[in-house]
């Protein structure tokens, strides 16, 4: 399963993260990306959610404080709790290398 999954990359749009969870995927949020000029993952949340709303796109969100994570996903495209974990596990890796 670890396998299917991709390193993390960013995208820069709440659209961008819309179409990736219109795509069956799923997005996470690492809160080391919160910007100090007001992207924290609350603010991060609402404007995904404004945008999935706005392209009738019921999300869900998971907030994971032990790791300091928010996940998103399309609740008619839920992913399993093993492909978030192995995503969760790339990001951890990824947070090792920097």
């Amino acid at each position: 399963m670890a396998d299917e999954i991709g390193s993390p990359h960013r995208v820069h749009t709440a659209q961008d993260v819309v179409g990736t969870l219109l795509r069956g995927n799923w997005a996470i949020f690492a809160h080391e990306w919160a910007d100090p000029d007001g992207i924290d993952p609350e603010h991060w949340q609402d404007v995904v959610e404004a945008a999935a709303e706005a392209a009738g796109v019921d999300v869900e969100f998971v907030v994971i404080p032990r790791r300091s994570l928010t996940v998103v996903f399309n609740r008619a495209v839920p992913p399993t709790f093993e492909q978030v974990r192995a995503s969760i596990e790339v990001i951890e890796r990824s947070r090792g290398k920097g």
